[in-house]
């Protein structure tokens, strides 16, 4: 399965309104893709961003918590506790880590979530560890400059 078909499987919901683009880092391009944006490094380091509508409508809080639960029932095995961040515009959100194995190795994925009442803004990276691991700072980068346009 696609690593960034997971929220699609569960939010379930159309793009709404606007879009969210990202500034891809030098060495990664911008390719296309189920994402609003989506950027990748030449060993397969993504970054998609999307933005779906806020349905049901609850709070950062509970947005954490549903892609938490889903994540770990899906064999996601969390790295850290959420982090409290910011977009580099300001809006505040949570940031989730993970490993998971895909069978035949070990991958890093991290989402970050910013819920406002009618949209929520989700940042997605994956990557084989030792990849993203070696593009950690571009990847944190790229997730913290997705911004709503």
């Amino acid at each position: 399965m696609n690593r960034f078909a997971l929220f699609a499987l569960f939010l379930s919901a159309a793009a709404c309104g606007p879009s969210s683009h990202l500034m891809a880092p030098d060495g990664f391009a911008h390719v296309g893709g189920e994402f609003d944006d989506r950027v990748t490094s030449p060993t397969g380091v993504v970054v998609g961003t999307r933005v779906v509508a806020n349905d049901p409508k609850a709070n950062l809080d509970f947005w954490t918590q549903a892609i938490d639960l889903r994540l770990r029932a899906r064999g996601y095995e969390p790295t850290e506790q959420p982090l409290e961040i910011k977009s580099d515009g300001g809006l505040p959100g949570r940031s989730l880590h993970y490993v998971f194995f895909d069978g035949t190795r070990k991958n890093r994925y991290f989402v970050d979530v910013y819920a406002t009442t009618r949209r929520i803004l989700l940042v997605e990276a994956a990557g084989d560890l030792t990849d993203f691991d070696a593009n950690l700072p571009k990847v944190v980068a790229t997730m913290r400059s997705a911004k709503l346009s």
